[in-house]
């Protein structure tokens, strides 16, 4: 079976997200400031495009909200399908497409990053859920693999990391190469490059999000560090020569990779945030990217409005999300 799965810039039907609800990572003082943010987000993405937002079936849409959302340009669904946490990304239905143009989803095995944050097991069935209401084909690969840890192009080029294919309580080493070939069929790919590593201090075990995105089939933004004493920047030097030498074999001239400097990495309870700018998402005619309220937020703002001069660039203060280690991307999944 032929699979294509597009680049997030091309046109979207809608977008998916999934509501928090979680104690134990959104109680306390980040309840009220998770449910504000989310809010935003929504608010955002209806004036784009349809937005789907999975929610608890006991879930009641305070009235005040309800009213403001019901005069959104797009129509904003919510629908009652039990999650464990709001990291849609990862866990949620790949739309493709077949070699008819005919829309299926697929997914893989998901254990919440190598069974680091239990419980997972409403998580894993929503794929399953979302193909149901859908009535649409699934197709399901053996491997345990997450979204945030696959970028592509519209050209059939792929990318990814190591550890986040094989490693402790994920695939066996042994497996890679079968892991490899099932990444290609599921996303249509005709080159998957795997990169040594992502961002220090990612939980996801450095997801390819974080750290770089295509912006165009022969452009890719990436992550960078300029501090040479900071603990990332010899990973993402490494990932950059190997980046250019890649692209560089496709496109010929044509192949550009940009550098945008990290936020400052802030640490909680001795552990780094993996603050990114990379966690941006594509929205119809927009770019959403993430604001750490920090002095690099302007550098980045004017990068993507440099190289996206069409779209409307908006960003959002993720200070909150980031806590538990995500961000834009990560709690979001296009539809095309």
């Amino acid at each position: 079976m032929n699979l294509n799965y597009p680049a997030e810039w091309k046109e979207q039907k809608t977008i998916w997200l999934a509501f928090p609800h979680n104690e134990m990572n959104w109680g306390g003082e980040l309840r009220e400031k998770i449910i504000a943010f989310y809010y935003e987000l929504i608010g955002i993405c209806s004036r784009f495009q349809p937005v789907n937002v999975l929610v608890q079936p006991d879930f009641i849409l305070p009235a005040e909200q309800k009213k403001k959302f019901d005069n959104a340009p797009f129509k904003i669904r919510w629908i009652p399908i039990e999650t464990d946490d709001i990291w849609i990304r990862d866990y949620g239905p790949f739309f493709v497409y077949s070699q008819h143009k005919t829309s299926k989803i697929i997914n893989f095995q998901f254990n919440a990053w190598g069974a680091k944050f239990p419980p997972w097991n409403h998580d894993e069935q929503v794929p399953k859920e979302i193909a149901l209401r859908k009535r649409l084909a699934l197709k399901t690969f053996p491997y345990i693999f997450e979204g945030g840890a696959i970028e592509v192009n519209d050209d059939g080029l792929g990318l990814t990391t190591l550890p986040c294919l094989v490693g402790e309580n994920r695939n066996p080493t042994s497996e890679l190469k079968h892991v490899e070939m099932a990444l290609k069929e599921a996303f249509g790919l005709r080159d998957l490059l795997v990169l040594p590593e992502g961002l220090i201090g990612d939980h996801t075990d450095g997801h390819i999000d974080n750290a770089v995105r295509f912006v165009s089939n022969e452009r890719i933004a990436m992550a960078w560090e300029e501090d040479q004493n900071k603990p990332n920047f010899k990973p993402m030097l490494r990932n950059k020569v190997i980046l250019e030498t890649w692209l560089k074999r496709h496109y010929g001239e044509k192949a550009h990779v940009d550098t945008v400097q990290i936020p400052t990495q802030k640490v909680i309870d001795g552990e780094i945030l993996p603050a990114s700018y990379m966690n941006f998402i594509f929205l119809n005619g927009a770019l959403v990217y993430p604001k750490y309220e920090e002095k690099f937020d302007n550098l980045a703002e004017a990068y993507f409005k440099s190289v996206f001069p069409d779209r409307e660039i908006i960003g959002i203060d993720a200070t909150t999300v980031i806590r538990q280690g995500g961000s834009l991307h990560c709690i979001s999944k296009q539809e095309s």
